[in-house]
Order: C-alpha cells, then sequence, then structure tokens
C-alpha cells in the first residue's frame, strides 16, 4: 500500500472577507533516512541496552513481530524486548499551532501493529502539552501492544488505526503531542511498531507584508583565515506561510541565496573568498506575495591577524573546601574579557574575577584585542580538602596538674608530598606538644594547613582526676577492739592494713587485733590514675586478764621499733627474777628465755633478725605482776 500523507487546507467562510481560516493535516510517516524526523524530539531511553525508538523498512524490518509499514517503505519501531519492566522512550511532536482553532475538532491519529507473539503489556500512550514534556500534560488515551487485550479494543494481529481528540482547552500558538512507549514484559517483551501519524491544527497564517526583524553576529571580525560566527535573525515576522532565506555577497552587491533556513545558524567565515562576508535575511508571506528584507551585516576576514596569547595568574587555582571568599584570577593580554561557565563566579566579564565554586571547575576566559581578534586561556580550580589529621594522646585521663604528650599524624595520600604547618592552642608549632589536666576537662585544638594553606581543626580533651588525700582517726573501744574512719577526700577507694596480716577496704570500719601490742597501721587513700597518698598510725592495744597488772616496771624503753637486727628494753631499778617470752601476731610465742638479776639501766637485749617481718607482742613477767608491749619487725 503507498503511504500517502496529507497537508488538507479546507478552507470555509466563517468571517467576512480578508479573514479566512484554515485547518492543517499534517503527517509523518518516517520516510526521510534521518531519525529522529525534522522537528521531533526524543525523551528518556537510549543508549546500550536501554529501550528505543527507531527507524525501519520492510528490509530491515525482521524482529519479531515480523510487519511490514503500513504505508510506503518506513516505520517507527520502539526495541522494547529484552528492556527492563517499565522502561519507556517519548516520541515529540514538532510545534502544533492551533491559535485559530476557535471551538473547532482536532485530532491526532496514528496507525499501531498489534500482534499475538507475546501476551505481555508494552503499550503505548498519547499525551497533549504546552512543552516538550510530560510535565503537566493531558493524557489522551492508551493502546496495548498484545491484540487480544482490550486496550483500547480485542482485534487480530495486523496495523489498526486509532484516533485521539485534542482537549478544547488548547488553542494557543505551541503546542506538542507525544507518543510514550513503555515496556512491560522485561526479556519477555514484543517490539511496538506505529506509522502515518497525522495531527489536524489551525494555525495563524501571515498577511500583507512582514517583518524581516533584526539581523546579528556573534562577531563581525575573524582573527586568521578562517573563523566562526553565529548569525541570528530575531523579531522577525514568524507566523504559518512565512519563509525565510539568507542571501550573501563579498561585495555588496551581487547577493546570492544559500541554503540557510533557521533563524539561527552557526558557519565557519573564510577569506578564501574575499575579505568581507555581506549577509542579509528575506521574509516572505506566501499569501500576500509579500517580502522584507532584514538590515544588512558585514563579517571581516582578516587573514593578516593573529589571535592574541591570553594569559591567567594563577594558572591553576586551588581553592579550600568550605571557602567563603573566591579565589581571584586575573587575565591579561587582551583589551575585554569574558569567562565561562559562570557557576561561582564573581562576574562573568573583566580581567579580574573571583572565583568561588562548589566543585573543582575549569574556566574558559576569552579575550579579545584592540584589533577585534580573540584567545582563550583555560584554567582550573581545583577544590581541596584540609589534611586528614589524626589526633592521639598517650593518655586522656590523668591526674590533676599531670601531662600527656598530644601527636598530630598527616595520613598519606595521592598527590605529591607536601610540607605541612602545626598549630597548637597552647602556642607550639611543632606536630607534637605536652597537654596538662587542669580541673574537670581541658580541651587542646590543633590547626594543620597543607602547601595550599587548606586547614583542619581537630581537637582533644584531656579529663584531670584530682589527687587523693589521706587523713584518718581510730578509737578503743575495748580491748584489743578499735574503730578506724577514713577522714581524708579526693578519695575513690581507701585500704586499711593492720600490720597482723590483715586488711579492709572500707571507708569505716572496726577491727579486732589478734595479740597485744603496738601496731603500725597502714592508711592508703586511692584516685586512679593519680599516685595514692598514704599515711601511718600507731596503735596500741592490750588485752591482760583480769587480776594482773600491766606495765608493772617502771620507766620502761624499747628501741629501736620497728627493730630488724636486735631489739633493746631498758627500765628503773633492779629485777632478781625476769622472764621474757615473744608472741607473733597469731598469739605464738617464738622466743623466750628466764634471766637472774638484771639491772634496768643495762637491760636486756632481744634478737629478731631470723624474726619474719611484721607485728609482735612482748611479755616481760616479774614478781611484781606482767608488763605487756607491742614490737614491729621490719627487715
Amino acid at each position: 500500500m503507498k503511504k500517502i500523507l496529507i497537508y488538507s487546507f479546507l478552507i470555509f467562510s466563517i468571517f467576512p472577507i480578508g479573514k479566512i481560516e484554515a485547518q492543517v493535516t499534517a503527517g509523518e510517516g518516517f520516510e526521510a533516512t534521518a531519525f529522529l524526523p525534522a522537528g521531533w524530539q526524543a525523551i528518556g531511553g537510549g543508549g546500550p541496552g536501554a529501550p528505543t525508538w527507531s527507524r525501519r523498512t520492510t528490509a530491515n524490518a525482521g524482529t519479531t513481530p515480523a510487519c511490514k509499514p503500513f504505508g510506503g517503505s518506513a516505520m517507527a519501531r520502539f526495541s522494547a524486548r529484552g528492556a527492563a519492566a517499565g522502561a519507556t522512550q517519548t516520541l515529540v511532536s514538532p510545534v502544533i499551532d492551533l491559535s485559530k482553532r476557535g471551538t473547532a475538532n482536532s485530532y491526532i491519529s496514528l496507525y499501531v501493529f498489534r500482534d499475538t507473539n507475546y501476551n505481555t503489556g508494552d503499550s503505548v500512550s498519547v499525551w497533549f502539552n504546552t512543552a516538550r514534556n510530560l510535565t503537566g500534560a493531558k493524557r489522551l488515551g492508551g493502546i496495548m501492544r498484545y491484540a487480544k487485550k482490550t486496550y483500547p479494543d480485542s482485534v487480530t494481529h495486523g496495523w489498526y488505526k486509532y484516533s485521539f481528540a485534542i482537549p478544547a482547552s488548547f488553542t494557543g500558538t505551541t503546542n506538542y503531542f507525544a507518543i510514550q512507549a513503555t515496556a512491560r514484559g522485561g526479556a519477555s517483551g514484543g517490539n511496538i511498531f506505529i506509522d502515518s501519524v497525522t495531527w489536524d491544527a489551525y494555525p495563524t497564517y501571515c498577511e500583507g507584508k512582514p517583518d524581516a526583524g533584526k539581523l546579528t553576529a556573534s562577531t563581525y571580525y575573524i582573527c586568521g583565515a578562517i573563523g566562526p560566527s553565529t548569525i541570528t535573525l530575531s523579531n522577525n515576522t514568524a507566523s504559518t506561510g512565512m519563509s525565510l532565506k539568507y542571501q550573501l555577497s563579498s561585495d555588496s552587491s551581487t547577493f546570492t541565496t544559500n541554503a540557510w533556513t533557521a533563524n539561527v545558524n552557526n558557519a565557519n567565515f573564510s577569506a578564501a573568498i574575499g575579505k568581507y562576508r555581506y549577509i542579509r535575511a528575506i521574509v516572505t508571506c506566501s499569501r500576500s506575495s509579500e517580502s522584507d528584507t532584514s538590515n544588512c551585516i558585514r563579517i571581516w576576514i582578516d587573514n593578516t591577524a593573529t589571535a592574541p596569547v591570553i594569559t591567567v595568574t594563577p594558572a591553576n587555582a586551588i581553592l579550600c573546601a568550605g571557602a567563603t571568599t573566591g579565589v581571584q584570577l586575573i587575565a591579561s593580554g587582551a583589551e575585554t574579557y569574558s569567562w565561562t561557565p559562570t557557576t561561582g563566579l564573581s562576574s562573568n566579564t573583566g580581567d579580574t574575577i573571583y572565583a568561588l565554586p562548589s566543585a573543582s571547575t575549569f574556566y574558559t576566559v576569552s579575550g579579545i584585542d584592540d584589533k577585534g581578534c580573540t584567545g582563550q586561556r583555560n584554567v582550573g580550580v581545583q577544590i581541596q580538602n584540609g589534611p586528614n589529621v589524626n589526633l592521639t594522646a598517650t593518655d586522656t585521663m590523668v591526674c590533676d596538674g599531670d601531662s600527656v604528650q598530644l601527636t598530630a599524624s598527616v595520613a598519606a595520600g595521592g598527590g605529591p608530598p607536601q610540607t605541612y604547618t602545626y598549630l597548637w592552642s597552647n602556642g607550639s608549632t611543632k606536630n607534637t606538644t605536652f597537654a596538662t589536666a587542669s580541673g574537670a576537662s581541658s580541651s587542646y585544638q590543633v590547626s594543620v594547613k597543607n602547601t595550599a594553606g587548606c586547614e583542619t581543626i581537630k581537637t582533644k580533651t584531656i579529663y584531670g582526676t584530682l589527687k587523693p588525700k589521706s587523713a584518718g582517726s581510730f578509737s578503743v573501744v575495748s580491748g584489743r577492739k578499735v574503730n578506724f574512719k577514713f577522714t581524708g577526700n579526693n578519695a575513690a577507694n581507701v585500704y586499711w592494713n593492720f600490720s597482723d596480716g590483715n586488711e579492709s577496704f572500707q571507708q569505716t570500719t572496726t577491727y579486732t587485733f589478734s595479740a597485744d601490742g603496738t601496731f603500725k597501721v597502714m592508711l592508703v587513700a586511692n584516685n586512679p590514675p593519680c599516685k595514692s597518698d598514704t599515711m601511718y598510725f600507731d596503735v596500741k592495744v592490750t588485752s591482760v586478764p583480769s587480776g594482773i597488772r600491766t606495765q608493772v616496771l617502771e620507766g620502761i624503753k624499747m628501741m629501736p621499733n620497728p627493730a630488724s637486727e636486735q631489739l633493746t628494753i631498758t627500765f628503773k631499778g633492779t629485777e632478781k627474777a625476769l622472764e621474757v617470752s615473744v608472741f607473733d601476731a597469731m598469739g605464738r610465742e617464738v622466743y623466750t628465755v628466764n634471766y637472774g638479776t638484771v639491772i634496768g639501766s643495762q637491760g636486756i637485749v632481744i634478737p629478731v633478725a631470723n624474726l619474719t617481718t611484721g607485728l609482735y607482742q612482748i611479755k616481760l613477767k616479774t614478781q611484781g605482776g606482767l608488763t605487756a608491749m607491742g614490737m614491729q619487725v621490719l627487715h
């Protein structure tokens, strides 16, 4: 079947003469080799493995389902098989002018090949919008690829035409429809074919003499034998029925028409066919056959000129992450300057600007000299982080007033070696310093900068512990029973050693000694990590049976106490019969001797070198009674 794309003009006289309106039906059969067709755009999809619309002919249609174009030699195919479920690509039409629609109906129609090869839900849907996207678009309807699905109907294998009414609310000059294909079946999906797409438009036609607008060029001076310039026509009449052509001349008198038909045209101009190029645009209204010619511009191609050499200081700049002030860039070598992109720039013109981008950015500065020649230079602004600093301490919990060593070390990273500078809150400029605990906590801060001056700040807190103070008291309850009480401060725990092999960790305790005597009791106050504080008490206890007098010897003295080798006891007077016994802390007799007459001033000697360190009780028995004393052996 021969495919016919219809451009029909239905003229009817509903306005007075001079106000003739027309409906235009335009179409696309995908006959041109280029895809996308002229004026069409694609949204989404594309790329390796992604669902994509493409042009297919009778000869190369060979994919499932096998089909031929509805008419002509080509059709459009959406490759949905193998695409992920829900993947889409959308074709967007050329602009549709509905400005003269009034209350007339307007339709979009297309042929869809519906097949029975796969029963998965691949589909196309049609949308309408005033912009080239689906944001806020109106959905007109949808069509399933699978022929047996009743969406919108159930049919047999083949081509079917579907039409969709454009809502009456769309009456402007700029409208678009979109054909969105969706792959619903993953690897089991089938290909979707469409053909012979048509749509109705109600454009506003030109009348009378048009306005050619204004012609401008991005540059009027080409520096060198060849160079680019963008030619732009603006503010020209652009309603339906207008045609646009451009004419060029090298002598401003003999013009020839070239192939340009758009409002914006990019071209290279060469001195090979002359020093100058004169350009003008001609706009013609087909209905009135009247034309208008724009202003004529001249491009000067100077093959004797050279572009200026632009320099930028610094050639490559470093900006520290988190900076609030931009890095200064100074260009030289030309008269005027422009900078791109504008992201993070204080200005996009001038020889001096400040760059404060959020990410590393390459900028291009274009400089124009006094002849109009343009040169360019690239400059990079690199965002650099501060050093990767690890701050350590030999300890973070110390005794108040003690010091610990702090060390700031920089982790190795990529790039060239760098020199780092250090500044501590205590004024030190080395990578290590000493921190002194003061009070409950003290914070020390170090600033580390790399060669570029990018800074990292780290803080370490040192916690101080108060030094313990040992103090205590005791009172004898009765006999060998004694109450002990800790009265110091800053102690996490206390330790009592009663010198007879027993101990206690209670701040207040009652203890009964195992023997009579004078005991050197030790009290230790602890508050880690501070050093402990220790003090001693001489505690004298006795438990003498009733009827036995104690301390019957007058002026008795014992020295030294503690003793390590021997102990001497003296007293007043003379004793004719003296018996001496020594008992350990467990009450066991470890030494005894009977003397005859003893002169008190000369005394007696008790050897203790063979006794173990500890507390002992000495009993001296005389005719007059019993004297008991405590002794400590300390080797």
